[in-house]
Parts: structure tokens; sequence; C-alpha cells
């Protein structure tokens, strides 16, 4: 990990699938500037591309992010926990995430 992963409570967020062009909404769970742990309805293959568009109340509009999911797991009646590796982490998307979440 190249950054400290700060826990969340249920940041809302709407996910992409560039593979398929599925669309879904899913809970960000914990976040870095490098990562994120989503809380999704269904297991995501790994490897799929994925754009993911967090609202952040700052004025600028949804923050839009490519990322690979590197595992994703079925937690029974909690529902499928999801680990993102983010592709494109610019410096201004990192300052707007640390801005926001720490």
């Amino acid at each position: 990990r190249i950054f400290f992963r700060n826990p969340l409570y249920e940041v809302k967020t709407q996910i992409k699938k560039l593979n398929t062009g599925e669309r879904f909404d899913a809970f960000v769970k914990d976040i870095s500037g490098s990562g994120m742990g989503l809380s999704t309805s269904a297991v995501c293959s790994a490897g799929s591309v994925l754009e993911i568009a967090l609202e952040i109340p700052d004025g600028f509009g949804p923050l839009k992010l490519l990322g690979r999911v590197v595992w994703s797991r079925n937690m029974d009646f909690l529902g499928c926990r999801t680990g993102v590796a983010i592709l494109n982490p610019r410096f201004m998307s990192v300052a707007r995430i640390i801005k926001l979440f720490f």
C-alpha cells in the first residue's frame, strides 16, 4: 500500500463495468490514494475494469476514477466485498479524496 487506508461509513458511488456497460450502485467502505474497498450486490471478476464516480461535495462534480478489481468475495447476507486498485491516481484526484476523507 502506498497510502493509509481510511475506513468510511457507507459513501455511495456509481459503478460502471467498462467491458459490459453494466451500471450499479456500491458503497465505499474504505479508501486510500491507491485503492478502495467496495460493498457491492454481486461478485465482480478479478481484472475487471470499473469506472467509479464518487460524489464529493466540494463543488467540482463527481470524481471519476478508473479501477481494476483485485479481489471480490461473497460475504453471505452482507453482500459482496470488492477490492479495487485505482488505475489513474492523479494528484488532483488524490488531493480531493484526502481533503474529504482525512
